[in-house]
């Protein structure tokens, strides 16, 4: 079985014999796999300089069973987005959430676009954190893990902006009162309905963030990012 010509882009890769290397692929129309890509590594290699992470590419395949073998690789008609210092170790970020929260072979194009903006946002907007709790947030829902925003998940009612709230997992927010206290993490109704509108301020940056980790790290179970590592350097922002 041949595929041709799907753009993807590369998240992950490691060297395979003196001058082969896996690559770790997500394409728009046929999810993330893997690739063996014969002969890269090689300084003869014509695609040596090509195959790189958040480089959109036109990539094709043939073979059956779970690697196929790499047979077409050429540029997307389109620049890659230019990311350095906090904007790196972001995309970075990007690429192994995605490494641990997708299957393989699972199509989620939703995710893949959200992605695509994602990388070219953090080459450009400010606010990092921004970028990145609003894809967290989207991937969540393009899995099927969407997050209850809006409402109260024990009484239905609408969120109040000044109250507070816990945010229970696979429940949603419920009204905490004055002193009361729970693991789970806590936030205005404020902040939870901008990351609703992906319009949060400043003011919620540290609430969403402490939401969308105990979230994520409920998914991920044991696993643990090895990025956020990176993140725990003055320079992070993950």
């Amino acid at each position: 079985m041949r595929i041709n010509t799907q753009l993807a882009y590369i998240l992950h890769k490691r060297a395979y014999g003196e001058s082969s290397q896996i690559l770790e692929i997500f394409s728009r129309d046929h999810g993330r796999l893997s690739l063996m890509s014969k002969g890269s590594r090689s300084p003869k290699s014509k695609t040596s300089g090509l195959l790189q992470a958040f480089r959109p590419l036109l990539l094709g395949w043939q073979g059956r069973g779970e690697m196929p073998t790499l047979c077409e690789s050429d540029r997307a008609a389109i620049s890659p987005p230019r990311l350095s210092g906090k904007a790196l170790l972001s995309a970075l970020y990007l690429n192994e959430l995605l490494m641990h929260m997708l299957h393989r072979h699972d199509v989620h194009q939703g995710v893949f676009s959200h992605y695509h903006d994602a990388l070219y946002a953090l080459a450009v907007d400010p606010s990092l954190e921004n970028v990145l709790r609003r894809f967290e947030k989207y991937l969540l829902e393009d899995i099927g893990f969407g997050l209850n925003l809006g409402h109260d998940a024990d009484t239905g009612a609408e969120l109040e902006a000044d109250a507070e709230y816990l945010y229970f997992l696979e429940h949603g927010p419920v009204r905490c009162h004055s002193g009361q206290a729970g693991d789970q993490p806590r936030l205005t109704g404020a902040a939870l309905m901008a990351l609703q509108l992906d319009q949060p301020g400043p003011e919620h940056t540290t609430q969403i963030k402490l939401l969308m980790r105990y979230v994520l790290q409920h998914h991920l179970g044991q696993r643990r990012l090895k990025t956020r590592e990176l993140f725990k350097a003055p320079a992070g922002q993950g």
